[in-house]
């Protein structure tokens, strides 16, 4: 015979390896009952247990520590399939579902493979420029918790296309295809000329993309913004879309402009970007 206290301790053991081979299986089925219960646990994990430390990190640092656990596949693992509903196709491009992660994030084009892993139907990594550069000085990332957002400044701190382009080749070679499209986004060194940077991007960094994006809507970069009048503009995308033709001529191109243009400074860019072919 065993005492109450023994049984309740056996039992104790017992049903904590079940609910930990429940959370098991729940992670590692691939079906949607589970995955809405993994993204529930997990919203609910992160705001209550892991939230309380992260917010206590600089937020540049704990940008950077989540880019490293992406490399390193210490993310979640999203095994649920998409729905065909969500599948689209766009600029010849295929993407299980239109929930991308955007330029910003993996700046560097470290964790590819991790924030697909997630669940991202594409991933853009940059701003990447030419030459290697610290961005503005620090401090330039800030919490606003009351909105649940961050003011980034940055500036277009970049590992430099030669050091991405490196990266990237590797990623492309280690057999495995993407799971989604890996869009690359092209930036200015602070100090240099507008034209001769971006067409050093394309050249050295246009045939590993499934698209390329022109950034010109940056207002942490001096005189970035400037690029978005009409003259400056075409300049920029006549030779931005002559090297596109000459390096890669399958990959799409696309330009980041800023929100806030006015209607007539929106007129005057789609006018440019349909005048030479973006």
């Amino acid at each position: 015979p065993f005492s109450r206290n023994t049984m309740a301790a056996r039992f104790g053991v017992i049903s904590t390896g079940l609910a930990l081979a429940g959370g098991a299986a729940i992670n590692f089925l691939p079906i949607p009952i589970a995955g809405e219960i993994k993204a529930q646990a997990g919203t609910a994990f992160y705001k209550n247990v892991a939230w309380p430390f992260v917010s206590l990190m600089n937020p540049e640092f704990s940008h950077s520590f989540s880019v490293w656990l992406a490399k390193y596949h210490l993310t979640p693992v999203d095994r649920v399939t998409d729905d065909a509903i969500l599948n689209t196709t766009v600029l010849g491009r295929q993407f299980r579902n239109p929930l991308g992660l955007a330029a910003g994030c993996d700046k560097h084009g470290e964790a590819v493979r991790g924030f697909l892993a997630m669940g991202f139907g594409f991933v853009e990594v940059g701003s990447i420029t030419p030459l290697e550069q610290e961005g503005n000085p620090k401090p330039r990332m800030f919490r606003l918790k009351e909105d649940e957002g961050v003011i980034n400044r940055y500036g277009f701190n970049s590992d430099g296309s030669k050091v991405v382009k490196d990266r990237l080749t590797a990623l492309r070679a280690e057999g495995t295809a993407l799971s989604g499209p890996l869009g690359i986004n092209l930036g200015k060194n602070k100090t240099a000329e507008a034209i001769p940077d971006y067409v050093h991007g394309i050249e050295q960094l246009g045939s590993l993309a499934d698209y390329l994006v022109i950034n010109v809507s940056s207002p942490n970069t001096p005189g970035l913004r400037d690029l978005q009048e009409k003259k400056e503009m075409e300049g920029v995308m006549r030779a931005v879309i002559a090297a596109r033709n000459r390096h890669c001529p399958e990959t799409p191109v696309m330009v980041k402009i800023a929100p806030d243009l006015d209607d007539e400074g929106l007129k005057d860019i789609c006018e440019v970007v349909m005048a030479v072919g973006v």
